[in-house]
């Protein structure tokens, strides 16, 4: 998964992979028993702007195949399904689970913040396991109100379902409620339509209310523009997360105007077509704007000429600190670490999926 793009790294792609296999290509043979051998358990990361190196990046602690990444609103990133054990496939074969060439499936997810120091950045704690296996054939999608949609698994050829099939088709979709689910959302006023790259920043309003009656909450609060991509065989294509340069202006009232310039002035670093806009404080999102960025076609984009933000202000008697920290579903005040949070943590509905959920493919 590309990781987000902020202005603190300038924009640049840094792509995570994690898990999968280690085999080597004369192992890729169906003469032996490939569904018991383990999944890796590593994490790897490449900035080709920057280098062709690979770095190595902390581990996810069990091994696992098939898990799917999603970009979340506070910037951090899910990682959901898959197995232990195993590759990706089916087929009739004397070794296979059923059909399927992978097994032990995990069903707890996990949390990663790429923010967070080397030796911490991923974390399953007060996470919620799921009671569905989710194998070959899922996928799972961010929803505007931040939530995560969740579906699909079939390791075999067909419809197959019934006693003693070890892993049939799976027809229960699940709803993933991340640690801000239940906090207060922010109600920002003035979000646009559509941004473009390069031009005039826009103003966006946020109450007091919104801001938790603590001012110098502005000082963490971010407007991010995310693309759920096409999700399919754990997989988004075309997902995108970016951060916009923002600075504020904080009134006597504790309400403050954000001021968010467009897109970076380069249209390969977020493509035109639709998106969500998010505003965030404290890593608690608003529910998303849907947007137009750029055009929204394939073709060759308008660059605007860049217009500087104005300087951050707050009155002095309310600059009271640097803002509350994000929780991260992994630990600290908002984690989702309650009884109550875990025990809603996935929600399951036994409904039979059609083809396009907001306009992203999920088979």
């Amino acid at each position: 998964m590309m990781l987000p793009l902020t202005p603190d790294n300038n924009y640049q792609a840094t792509i995570l992979f994690c898990g999968g296999s280690d085999l080597e290509p004369d192992q890729w043979t169906q003469d032996w028993d490939i569904a018991s051998y383990p999944a890796d358990a590593t994490c790897v990361t490449i900035t080709p702007d920057v280098s062709t190196d690979w770095q190595d990046d902390d581990g996810i602690g069990q091994g696992r195949t098939m898990g799917n990444m999603i970009g979340l609103p506070d910037l951090k990133v899910l990682l959901i399904n898959g197995g232990n054990t195993g590759v990706a496939g089916y087929g009739n074969v004397t070794w296979a689970r059923g059909h399927s060439f992978a097994d032990n499936p995990i069903r707890t997810p996990m949390i990663y913040d790429p923010t967070a120091s080397k030796g911490s950045r991923w974390s399953a704690t007060g996470l919620p396991a799921s009671d569905v296996n989710r194998m070959y054939h899922s996928g799972a999608l961010l929803l505007p109100d931040g939530s995560v949609f969740i579906a699909g698994s079939n390791p075999n050829p067909d419809y197959i379902v019934g006693e003693g099939i070890a892993y049939p088709w799976e027809d229960r979709t699940e709803i993933f409620f991340p640690w801000y689910y239940d906090k207060r959302r922010p109600e920002p006023q003035g979000l646009p339509t559509s941004v473009v790259y390069g031009g005039p920043y826009f103003n966006v309003s946020l109450s007091a209310t919104d801001l938790e009656n603590k001012a110098s909450n502005i000082k963490n609060t971010k407007a991010v523009i995310i693309r759920t991509g096409f999700s399919t065989h754990a997989f988004n294509m075309g997902q995108r997360v970016l951060q916009l340069q923002t600075s504020y202006t904080v009134a006597e009232d504790g309400s403050a105007t954000l001021h968010v310039s467009p897109l970076p002035r380069n249209a390969n670093v977020f493509p035109p077509g639709p998106a969500m806009l998010f505003i965030t404080v404290n890593g608690v999102p608003s529910l998303a704007q849907w947007i137009t960025v750029g055009s929204g076609k394939v073709e060759t984009q308008a660059i605007l000429a860049e217009v500087a933000l104005p300087d951050s202000y707050i009155p002095p008697d309310q600059d009271t600190g640097s803002g509350g920290s994000g929780g991260s579903g992994s630990g600290g005040s908002n984690a989702a670490t309650t009884r109550t949070e875990v025990s809603r943590g996935l929600w399951t509905s036994a409904v039979v999926l059609s083809a396009v959920i907001f306009g992203a493919s999920l088979l």
